[in-house]
């Protein structure tokens, strides 16, 4: 059992340990490596961005989602449905991202007028809106948690929003989402990994799944009522598609925009002269959107996809054969060398990048317009009214091998005079 296997299989050593330095031995040394660890099983992991591709460009025909979930099993008492609800769900077939064929294609098609670019772009006032506030209350510290208090409040409040989920429960449905993440953190256990894990997942699926059932008799213009009324070849979802789905809206549309956020802050921190050129080129667009998508390049929340193969086939010279798990490692494929220059280095300018932070193919993110102007009016407001910026403590990594990234990181600042974003330029 070799320990790069051990450790990307365990959650903890994501807090403190160097995960980069394992994938990049990988890319370098065995690009699809038969990995062992502390599961039961063994698994190929995935390294290298071409690789990557032609496992997203071949769901449902080679690799399934559908089989075993759509990630690993957070460790080894996860491994059987009957003790974890999580797995038993993802091994379920209940949620879009776990779907294979016509029920994915079906569901995907409802869901997906909510998601396009026309769509997303219409709420960009709400999204300054929030964004304004969470600064107004902020801004007279001259110091705050920017995880907690605004890369990870604005995403959840815009989500929370447009699913339709009431102010009061949003902290809420925040502090359950990291139960469920990262079960084995210390700071969100509750008990054993599996009960903080339990007690996440069922909480969030319950508030959705009374919410809209609310929406029967009251529909409304939000994601909750689109769940109730949905329907996969004419027959109405179930209520644990309804929460599984609402589970999934709520994680996603706030875990990405959180991690990248962070993330790119604490480089740009380490660049000057890089934060400087931001700040001049703040209110252009096409600056906000190549900034943006480097943050999700960089820092790769989602750490890793699982498919189960279908059919013998060959990737990456490795003979794969049916029944075996691939495991894509994001953060691995966005720093391959062969397809990005000096992939290292964080660099808010580069183009083109053709990241896999979002996914490709069936299954690629329906939220990843709204991650894009999330980040990009929180890039400009951030500018706008902040000067100054510099760490007030240490950075703090969340103990998950599912969504990676920062989960507390002190700054200070100053408040800039007149600090008010201009609107309407972020979309």
């Amino acid at each position: 059992m070799s320990q790069d296997g051990i450790d990307l299989t365990n959650p903890l050593f994501f807090a403190d340990g160097d995960p980069h330095a394992i994938w990049r031995r990988l890319r370098h040394e065995d690009p699809v490596h038969l990995t062992e660890g502390r599961l039961s099983r063994k698994f190929w992991s995935i390294t290298r961005h071409a690789d990557a591709k032609f496992v997203l460009m071949n769901d449902t025909r080679i690799f399934s989602v559908q089989r075993s979930g759509a990630n690993l099993p957070m460790g080894p008492e996860f491994e059987n449905p009957d003790d974890s609800l999580f797995t038993q769900l993802a091994q379920s077939a209940q949620q879009l991202a776990t779907m294979d064929g016509q029920p994915h294609n079906a569901l995907r098609r409802y869901f997906s007028t909510t998601f396009t670019s026309t769509s997303v772009n219409g709420l960009e006032a709400l999204v300054r809106r929030i964004s304004d506030e969470l600064l107004d209350e902020i801004l007279p510290r001259g110091t705050c948690d920017f995880t907690t208090e605004y890369a990870g409040r604005l995403p959840t409040a815009v989500i929370a929003a447009i699913l339709g989920i009431p102010r009061g429960l949003w902290d809420d449905l925040y502090r359950w989402n990291n139960m469920f993440a990262g079960p084995e953190d210390p700071e969100f256990a509750i008990g054993t990994a599996i009960e903080t894990s339990t007690f996440g997942v069922s909480n969030i699926m319950r508030t959705c799944i009374e919410l809209a059932e609310a929406r029967r008799a009251a529909p409304q213009d939000d994601l909750l009522t689109a769940l109730v009324q949905a329907e996969i070849d004419g027959v109405p979802l179930t209520e644990t598609q309804i929460g599984f789905n609402g589970l999934m809206f709520f994680a996603a549309g706030h875990e990405t925009t959180r991690s990248s956020m962070s993330v790119g802050l604490l480089e740009l921190l380490k660049d000057p002269a890089q934060l400087a050129w931001l700040r001049a080129n703040r209110h252009d667009p096409a600056v906000l959107r190549t900034a943006a998508d480097e943050f999700v390049r960089y820092s790769s929340p989602l750490t890793h996809t699982l498919r189960t193969v279908t059919e013998d086939v060959e990737v990456g010279g490795k003979p794969l054969r049916a029944g075996d798990w691939a495991v894509i490692w994001f953060h691995a494929a966005n720093r391959d060398e062969a397809v990005f220059d000096d992939p290292e280095r964080f660099d808010i300018r580069r183009h083109p990048n053709p990241h896999l932070g979002f996914a490709m193919g069936k299954h690629f993110c329906l939220g990843a317009h709204l991650a894009r102007l999330d980040m990009a009016v929180m890039i400009e407001a951030m500018l706008d009214r902040m000067d100054d910026i510099e760490l007030a403590g240490p950075v703090e990594w969340s103990s998950s091998n599912l969504f990676w990234g920062i989960k507390h990181m002190p700054i200070r600042f100053r408040a800039r005079d007149g600090g008010a974003a201009e609107p309407s330029r972020a979309a």
